[in-house]
């Protein structure tokens, strides 16, 4: 499968920068989307970035089968977007903003900022095909919504 990427509208890094949080669905081999996972997100300038902290017991299975399949599926708030997820080096320079975007976002880093993190980050592109979330007036893509 071959995804063209292309820039997040302004009108979906503003349901970027107003959500709470993401889902998340990486791609089978077999071309099949697995089950949604929520996590959080930040921004920093047009590109949006999800990490895996250690939470609850462990790091959940979430993170290597994206970063493997990767691409997949992205819902905010109830749209939805097939995606490229690009894992991000851990010595890449913009790890200090997404730990700062992280801070202030959800008022602290909450195991969010620490070098663990930094391995599991994943960098969130949409792709050319359109959102697959709703189509109503004011949808992101959808005719006349913003950013369309």
């Amino acid at each position: 499968m071959t995804d063209t990427t292309r820039p997040w509208s302004t009108s979906e890094l503003g349901l970027v920068d107003r959500a709470p949080e993401l889902q998340l669905a990486s791609r089978r081999q077999d071309g099949s989307i697995r089950s949604f996972v929520t996590m959080w997100m930040v921004r920093i300038g047009a590109d949006v970035y999800v990490r895996a902290g250690a939470g609850y017991g462990g790091v959940s299975e979430w993170f290597p089968r994206a970063r493997d399949a990767r691409c997949g599926m992205v819902r905010i708030e109830g749209h939805e977007w097939p995606a490229i997820f690009t894992h991000l080096h851990s010595g890449d320079p913009v790890h200090t903003e997404i730990d700062g975007a992280y801070v202030q976002k959800y008022g602290g880093s909450f195991g969010m900022t620490d070098a663990a993190t930094h391995e599991r980050t994943l960098r969130i592109t949409p792709t050319v095909a359109a959102p697959a979330g709703p189509a109503g007036p004011g949808a992101p893509g959808a005719p006349g919504a913003p950013g369309a």
